[in-house]
């Protein structure tokens, strides 16, 4: 009995079995242009990777006798109890994905020889991201919050032998795994179907199949000793009919063994298109297709790990947008039949006459991927692809090439149309298609209710020299903005920029909200035209103002550029080559704002070749008004910043991205820098560019030789996400309270996190690090400080460093350091109750900050040594001056300085009382009054000092006590009464006392 064996290869494909085969279309203008189209969208991600292989739990979106299925960029895996089938995709040729694709499929069959009926398969280690199917037109066959693992165990697949089904990087890899005390032996794998099997020199078996070469690269076969592999001698072994087993040297069978074939798989289909959007949290949205259909993947912020996965066909993409509710947007291509439509969708079915229909569509996602708010077709009945004559209007589909939504949930598409059907809205701008000579296309616009039930509006745009749009995007107010390629008779408003065209003129275009008008139309290139000149409108972007910014390549020398451009001229003219361009239009459109070029001095130019100048394929604007650009260089000499990522284009690479951030005035880099290498053009879109609120730059693109950073979400292959933190770029300082602290003394080291602009304060975590080691990490507290304290620092000069971990997709990571000098002399004492004078007896407390330390204290100002008495605890002084003295000590360091503190205690204040008593009362108006006071202590000698006579609250005078009295006359008093009183003022020994009484007047 044979059972086909889930396991994985190294494809290295000459040819492959036509599986299905796929054809999108070719651009839309009477005439081919040399160099690439614009990407659709930006994107963002924040960090560098790509998407990890995972497993679904077959939930009926496959055959039910598959148990668990893998699917990525270009091959599908199929697990079923005791079969595993690997479809491939292969793109034909070196061709662009995005356009003119022709793809093949071809399908492995491997089996395991007799094994064990009762095997059990499990998925394990279960991944955050679900799984969703929108496949075919019956909504009952679509399949959503599928569990994904990270692998796949087949136990008991022999006596004591396991396999495990996994991931690792590009690989889709198996182990075989041999408990002690079983045997290898028993292990036979046989391909079905193949023409032969043969080993190299190196080990390695190559698979001879019908439609290619497949190679197993020869197994590495280890056991666990302490943690660590140890090799053992393995091989494969050519059995008869097509089978192999493994041949095993000697090795210890008290513990397990790994055969594990290391596996490597290349289809040359990327893993994303370059349709990305990024939503307010600093979730990245990816659209790409994997060989059949659309595959939507929304990634964390961090760029860890997948939210959502979701599956649309068949279908291919064009561009993808996300609206403030995290809804995902998709513009796609179909040329097969059973896309999925939504009840109420407002076009319900393909009106082309090819069969398959082949036409635009339409997808709005939920915020968990897990559900279609609409999906729809767009398009009238253009007809089919013709691969002979691409751009024969009567055989050519209705194609949307771009979208954005509003905060309101909106969908605004462009695109380009054949069709007299295009299905366009009442009292819009243009509805009838322009009559174009050769049967080129219109642009159109098109706006989606929320729901994707009707159209808000739809309209044509073009004249009789055809159109396409290749970027579009939507302002608060509901204004929409197209950017793209036409020819002659263009509508223009008056007072554009320019009215009026030449070979190869680009466009931008405003319509007002309802659609029915232009606010301005423009054209947009070189003046003189004519020849190979290229004037390519890639991207697009809108800021708060209403000011357009575009982006693309040009071919020309007379460009419109400002006066005070970063760069003037077309420095890859001479090689009758391309630099890239960004132009600010201003919010009428009657002028430009600034003009540059951007780009170094190419690489001789050929029509016929791949792209030998520098092209931009995306833009982005932040609320700074800076310009972010992203696109493709063959310029060894494109300008960089002197801080650049990476300076110079790769080594060994024809080709790298590159991203540019400009400033306001469009006359300076803020940040300029190649990133990786690209040794083939993949896509006619090569990459896309975002900003966020923090001013971070996003992009994404294609690229062999792309430095992924640590934790990636996939940390390897040709498409790449990647962000560059500008704004979220942070500093970190740290200080100590003491700057030269003695030996055991606490020192508290402050780290202070702070963001280069305004912004929220940083959080997470600070790592400090002590002479390099880690000695601990604390949470960023309010404002931005961390605080860590050390009272174990020995003598000497020690490096602190505060490190800040960053906050992913907010704040970047920062480094502080400072050099703490340690004393070795132990601290000196120190009294928390200051010397002084007080009015009673004092305990006195001393203390030292050096931990451990003894301290020895005299009262007797004398000086202190280690043979004083030992301080256990406070000590009480009485006075009248005391004064104390104390060193600190401990075993194996200096001992400290003296502290001195003095006391002095007075004596206690003995309560008064004091008598007044007049010698005349009442008195003779005209006549004085003599008063007499008396003070008498509660104790002890008889009361010194003054007393304070007041007539109401008047002093009138002052008498000196003697012997206890105190007399004073006020000279003359009115008629009636008057209050008196007298107020002893107190002395050192006896406190203060008054009393009074009422003199009358007669």
């Amino acid at each position: 009995m044979k059972h086909i064996l889930p396991c994985s290869l190294v494809v290295a494909l000459s040819q492959a079995v036509v599986f299905g085969q796929l054809t999108l279309p070719s651009s839309p203008l009477s005439k081919p242009t040399p160099p690439p189209t614009a990407s659709n969208s930006a994107a963002t991600m924040a960090s560098v990777g790509k998407l990890p292989l995972s497993f679904e739990a077959n939930q009926g979106q496959t055959d039910p006798r598959t148990k668990f299925l893998s699917r990525g960029p270009g091959y599908s895996l199929y697990l079923t109890d005791t079969s595993s089938i690997l479809a491939w995709t292969k793109v034909d040729g070196d061709q662009p994905v995005a356009k003119d694709l022709h793809t093949k499929t071809g399908i492995l069959r491997m089996e395991l020889v007799s094994p064990n009926r009762l095997l059990r398969v499990s998925g394990s280690d279960e991944l955050p991201g679900k799984a969703n199917y929108f496949t075919g037109s019956v909504a009952a066959n679509w399949r959503v919050n599928i569990p994904t693992y990270a692998k796949v165990k087949y136990s008991g697949v022999y006596p004591g032998v396991d396999l495990v089904y996994y991931g690792n990087e590009r690989q889709l890899e198996y182990d075989f795994v041999v408990a002690p005390r079983a045997e290898a032996r028993p292990i036979r794998i046989h391909f079905a179907g193949v023409k032969s099997l043969r080993l190299t020199e190196g080990g390695d078996l190559m698979v001879g199949a019908p439609h290619g070469s497949i190679a197993f690269h020869r197994p590495v076969v280890y056991q666990m000793k302490n943690g660590q592999q140890q090799s053992v001698e393995g091989r494969f072994s050519l059995l008869a009919r097509n089978t192999v087993g493994f041949r095993i040297g000697d090795y210890d069978h008290s513990r397990e063994l790994v055969i594990d074939p290391v596996l490597a798989y290349s289809t040359g289909v990327p893993d994303f298109g370059p349709f990305l959007a990024i939503d307010s949290s600093g979730s990245a949205y990816t659209a790409a297709f994997n060989g059949s259909g659309i595959l939507v993947y929304k990634i964390n912020p961090a760029g860890t790990a997948l939210a959502y996965s979701s599956y649309i066909g068949p279908a291919s993409p064009s561009a993808i947008a996300v609206d403030p509710d995290g809804n995902a947007y998709v513009a796609g291509f179909n040329g097969q039949a059973g896309f999925p439509i939504t009840p109420g969708a407002f076009q319900q079915s393909c009106k082309t006459k090819a069969s398959p229909c082949v036409s635009g569509t339409i997808t709005k996602l939920d915020p968990n991927g897990s559900a279609l708010i609409f999906s729809s077709y767009l398009g009238g009945s253009g007809g089919g692809v013709d691969y002979d004559n691409p751009y024969n209007g009567s055989n050519s589909p209705d194609t949307p090439t771009t979208i954005a939504a509003d905060k309101e949930g909106n969908a605004y598409v462009g695109g380009y149309a054949y069709s007299a059907d295009f299905p366009v809205t009442p009292g819009a701008y243009q509805t009838t298609l322009s009559d174009c000579p050769g049967g080129c296309s219109n642009a159109f616009v098109t706006k989606i209710n929320p729901a994707g039930t009707a159209l808000a509006y739809s309209s044509y745009i073009g004249g009789s020299g055809g159109a396409s749009v290749t970027s579009i995007a939507v302002d608060s107010s509901g204004s929409t903005y197209l950017a793209g390629s036409a020819g002659p008779a263009f509508p223009t408003t008056h007072g554009a920029f320019r009215t009026t065209a030449t070979l190869n003129s680009g466009f931008v275009s405003k319509f007002n909200p309802s659609g029915s008008a232009l606010v301005y139309s423009t054209y947009l290139g070189s003046l003189s035209g004519g020849g190979y000149d290229y004037n390519g409108l890639n991207g697009l972007a809108v800021d708060s103002s209403g000011s357009a910014y575009v982006t693309g390549s040009t071919s020309s020398t007379d460009w419109p550029v400002s006066s005070t451009a970063f760069q003037k001229v077309n420095h890859a003219a001479s090689n009758n080559s391309y630099n890239m361009f960004v132009t600010k239009l201003n919010p009428a459109g009657s002028g430009l704002s600034y003009s540059t070029y951007l780009g170094g001095s190419g690489e001789p130019f050929n029509i016929y070749n791949n792209p030998t100048g520098d092209e931009a394929n995306s833009i982005a604007v932040d609320s700074d008004g800076n310009a972010s650009i992203s696109g493709l260089a063959a310029s060894s000499d494109f300008p960089v910043t002197s801080d650049a990522y990476q300076k110079k284009l790769a080594s060994g690479y024809p080709y790298s991205i590159v991203a540019t951030k400009l400033n306001s005035e469009g006359s300076a880099l803020i940040y300029s820098t190649y990133f990786g290498g690209i040794r083939n053009i993949l896509s006619n879109e090569s990459s896309a560019v975002a900003t966020d609120s923090l001013e971070n730059l996003y992009f994404s693109g294609y690229g062999t030789g792309v430095p992924f950073t640590k934790d990636a979400l996939q940390p390897y292959g040709t498409a790449f996400l990647a962000k560059f933190v500008f704004n979220g770029a942070t500093t970190t300082t740290v200080s100590a309270d003491v700057p030269s602290p003695y030996v055991g003394e606490l020192v508290t080291f402050t780290a202070h996190v702070e963001p280069l602009s305004s912004g929220a304060t940083p959080e997470e975590t600070v790592t400090f690090l002590v002479d390099g080691t880690v000695a601990g990490n604390v949470s960023v507290l309010d404002g931005g400080y961390a605080l860590f304290y050390s009272s174990t620092l020995t003598p000497g000069s020690h490096s602190i460093v505060a490190s800040y971990e960053g906050e992913p997709g907010k704040y970047s990571a920062s480094t502080g350091t400072l050099t703490e000098t340690i004393l070795d002399q132990v601290a000196t004492p120190t009294f928390p109750r200051l010397g002084g004078t007080y009015s009673l007896p004092v305990p006195v407390k001393i203390d030292t900050a050096t931990a451990g330390a003894a301290i020895h204290y005299t009262v007797n100002g004398s000086m202190p040594t280690a043979s004083s008495p030992l301080y256990t605890g406070p000590v009480t002084v009485f006075g009248p001056t005391t004064t104390v003295k104390a060193i600190a000590v401990r075993s194996g360091n200096t001992n400290s300085a003296v502290g001195t503190a003095v006391y002095t205690i007075l004596p206690h204040a003995l309560p008064t009382t004091i008598a007044i008593r007049s010698l005349s009362n009442p008195s003779t108006l005209g006549q004085p009054v003599t008063f007499v006071a008396t003070v008498k202590g509660e104790s002890g000698p008889t009361p010194t000092g003054t007393v304070i006579f007041k007539h109401g609250a008047k002093t009138v005078g002052s008498a000196p006590l003697v012997d206890g009295v105190a007399t004073f006359t006020i000279p003359n008093l009115t008629l009636l009464g008057h209050s008196i009183t007298a107020a002893y003022t107190g002395s050192a020994t006896n406190a203060a006392s008054a009393i009074g009484l009422t003199q009358e007047v007669d």
